[in-house]
């Protein structure tokens, strides 16, 4: 029986989007079901009548799911999954500094109402929000004002699978090298602070390597053998899980504030310690959810 719809732009099968909304949603995956946000209509609300619809990313928002989807957080129990800035067209005030040109005005730009109408219903009718750090919360609550009391805090999200691996590769012979993750061609790798990553280890005379792979698991693997990893992202970056992954690894991790949740106690805290901490938020997620609907 299905009892938890959730809307994300990409959201193909069963099983999540990512990494982190497949580990959200495992303690209760055979209740689900994932709508691509493009592909939203009237007929899902008419004929889905699930306990709770959780919106992930809705930035594929067309004129026929953006109404739907007006209508959804005005009749139907929702909760929101914000993993950066949703209601910047540029998803996050740096990014459209660099982009746009100027200080983000998306939620008075006519162009972008839209995005303002959704929000303010998110802040108005959704009964939880999650977000992903301490400071990308910070930041939305600036902008929209959402009361801090029907929000949390949830952070990157893993699977039981992911800290076995992550544990057993933690043994792995260490090279003395730094690795510098290779990100997508043009905006994504500038914003991955790829650039500034390899000035970084070139101003501090670091052995490094620029790594790319095909898989998930290969990159959990290649990157066990490296002695740290450099991400110095110029965009907030509200979570990012490589520098998660790299310090489970036992990995020496060089980032910046703009990793947002490196300002988190759990962060700096022992290995055990950060994974016991990453271990309860899919469960938090789903007590959460179970307590409000």
């Amino acid at each position: 029986m299905i009892e938890y719809s959730i809307i994300d732009d990409s959201a193909i099968a069963l099983g999540g989007t990512s990494l982190t909304l497949d580990a959200i949603v495992e303690p209760f995956k055979d209740k689900v079901e994932f709508i691509a946000t493009s592909e939203l209509t009237p007929t899902h609300l008419q004929f889905k009548n699930p306990r709770c619809w959780i919106l992930g990313n809705t930035m594929g928002m067309n004129q026929v799911s953006y109404a739907t989807l007006v209508t959804l957080l005005q009749t139907k129990p929702t909760v929101k999954i914000d993993f950066d800035y949703g209601y910047c067209r540029h998803r996050g005030p740096t990014p459209h500094r660099i982009l746009g040109k100027k200080e983000c005005d998306c939620l008075t730009n006519p162009e972008t109402q839209s995005l303002k109408n959704i929000y303010s219903l998110i802040k108005e009718k959704a009964s939880h929000i999650f977000y992903m750090s301490a400071g990308q919360r910070e930041i939305h609550k600036n902008a929209l004002g959402i009361p801090q009391d029907k929000t949390t805090v949830l952070s990157s999200c893993f699977l039981p699978k992911h800290f076995e691996k992550m544990r057993s590769l933690r043994e792995v012979p260490k090279n003395n090298k730094y690795a510098i993750i290779q990100g997508h061609p043009g905006w994504h790798s500038q914003a991955k602070g790829v650039s500034e990553s390899v000035s970084y280890a070139l101003d501090h005379n670091l052995e490094y390597e620029i790594i790319s792979t095909d898989t998930h698991d290969e990159m959990l693997d290649k990157l066990s053998a490296y002695k740290g990893l450099i991400f110095l992202p110029i965009i907030e970056d509200t979570c990012p899980r490589i520098t998660i992954e790299a310090k489970l690894l036992g990995l020496e991790v060089i980032t910046s504030g703009n990793s947002q949740h490196t300002t988190e106690e759990w962060w700096n805290g022992s290995l055990e310690n950060i994974e016991n901490y990453l271990k309860e938020r899919p469960s938090l997620f789903h007590q959460t959810l179970l307590n409000l609907i």
